[in-house]
C-alpha cells in the first residue's frame, strides 16, 4: 500500500491550572492514500487533538507526522504553506467554522484566491459554481448567507470548502453528528461519491462505531490518548479484540447501553492498561503493565494483555 500520512509516536500534553493534561500518548498511525480511515471513540479521548495536529491547527510535543514522504512536524508555516491546501479539514459545526458575516460565493472565492493566483473573475465563479453542484447545491447558493441554510447544506458547503483546493487528504471531525439521520445518510453518501470520484482520502473522526462501520476501510479505536484497536472493518466487526471496542459497539447499537464507569481524568490517568478501571476482565497484570499495540491477525492490531474470543493466537477473556 501506498501511505499517504504518518503518526509516528505523536504525544501532546496541555497545561492547565490543576496540572497537565495528557490528550495525546506515544500515537502511531498510518493511512493509505485513498482509503477511509474511521478513527472512534468517546468524547475525551484524544480525537480532536489529533485531528488538529495533522491539519497543524496545534503543534506535537514530541513525535513524527510524515506526509506524502514529507516530515511536516518541523516545517515552518511558511514552509507548510504549500501542503496547507493539501490537508484541509471539515469541522463538526460548520456554522462555527463558516464567517456567517460572508456569502457562500465569497467564502469559496477567497480559498481560491489565496492559494490559486491569478484566476480572473470568469475563472473563480466557474470554479465556484462546479464545486456547490459537486456537493449537490445549486449555482444560486453562492448568493446565500451561511444562517439561511439547513444543517445539512451548511455541511455540504464546508465540505465544498475543503473540496474546491482539490487536497491530498480531508480530515472530518464528527462532520455528521449534529444532523438528523436521514440528513446524516445523505452526506456519508455525498463523502464516499466524492472519494470515488476524486481518488480521495478521508481521516473520518466519530464517536459512533455505526456510522464509522459504514464509511471506512478501517477503524483505529483510541482510548485516552491511544489506538488500543486497529483493523480492516469487517474484521473489527466479526472479531473485536479489544473489551473497549465491544463496548462501544454495544453503546453506539444500543441507545439504553452505557459502557461501564466514566473515562479517567487525563490529568491522572491509570497506570497498566488505561481501560483496566472500566474492564470487568482486568487482572493484575492489567492494572501493572501497560500493552503495546500488537499483530492480532493479518492487519488487525490490538492492545490488549487478553484479547476477546474471535482474534486468535491469543489468551482469550469470555465474550462480553
Amino acid at each position: 500500500m501506498d501511505s499517504l500520512l504518518k503518526l509516528d509516536g505523536v504525544c501532546k500534553e496541555y497545561k492547565s491550572a490543576y496540572g497537565r493534561v495528557r490528550a495525546l500518548c506515544e500515537s502511531s498511525l498510518i493511512i493509505e492514500r485513498g482509503e477511509i480511515l474511521g478513527l472512534v471513540g468517546e468524547s475525551g479521548s484524544g480525537k480532536s487533538t489529533m485531528a488538529n495536529i495533522i491539519v497543524r491547527l496545534i503543534a506535537p510535543d514530541r513525535g513524527r507526522i510524515v506526509f506524502d514522504g514529507i516530515d511536516i512536524s518541523s516545517l515552518s508555516a511558511r514552509k507548510f504553506k504549500k501542503y496547507r491546501r493539501e490537508i484541509q479539514m471539515v469541522f463538526q459545526d460548520p456554522y462555527s467554522s463558516i464567517n456567517p458575516k460572508k456569502k457562500i460565493g465569497y467564502l469559496l472565492r477567497e480559498c481560491l484566491k489565496i492559494h490559486e493566483k491569478g484566476m480572473s473573475d470568469e475563472e473563480l465563479d466557474k470554479k465556484v459554481s462546479e464545486s456547490l453542484e459537486e456537493v449537490g447545491l445549486d449555482s444560486s447558493y453562492a448568493k446565500r448567507y451561511p444562517a439561511s441554510l439547513s444543517g445539512g447544506q451548511r455541511q455540504r458547503v464546508a465540505i465544498a470548502l475543503a473540496l474546491i483546493l482539490r487536497p491530498k487528504l480531508i480530515v472530518l471531525d464528527e462532520p455528521v453528528s449534529a444532523l438528523d439521520v436521514s440528513v446524516e445518510a445523505q452526506i456519508l453518501n455525498l463523502l464516499l461519491k466524492l472519494r470515488n470520484k476524486h481518488g480521495l482520502t478521508y481521516l473520518f473522526i466519530s464517536h459512533d462505531l455505526n456510522v464509522v462501520s459504514y464509511i471506512a476501510d478501517r477503524i483505529a479505536v483510541m482510548y485516552l490518548g491511544s489506538i488500543v484497536e486497529l483493523g480492516r472493518t469487517e474484521d473489527i466487526l466479526e472479531a473485536m479484540a479489544h473489551p473497549y471496542t465491544k463496548a462501544l459497539f454495544a453503546a453506539s447499537s444500543d441507545v439504553l447501553a452505557t459502557l461501564k464507569g466514566e473515562i479517567p481524568s487525563p490529568m491522572n490517568p491509570p497506570s497498566g492498561c488505561p481501560f483496566h478501571t472500566r474492564c470487568m476482565y482486568a487482572k493484575d497484570r492489567c492494572r501493572e503493565e501497560k500493552p503495546s499495540l500488537s499483530l492480532l491477525s493479518d492487519g488487525h492490531f490490538v492492545s490488549c494483555h487478553y484479547p476477546l474470543r474471535g482474534g486468535g493466537g491469543y489468551e482469550d477473556c469470555s465474550d462480553i
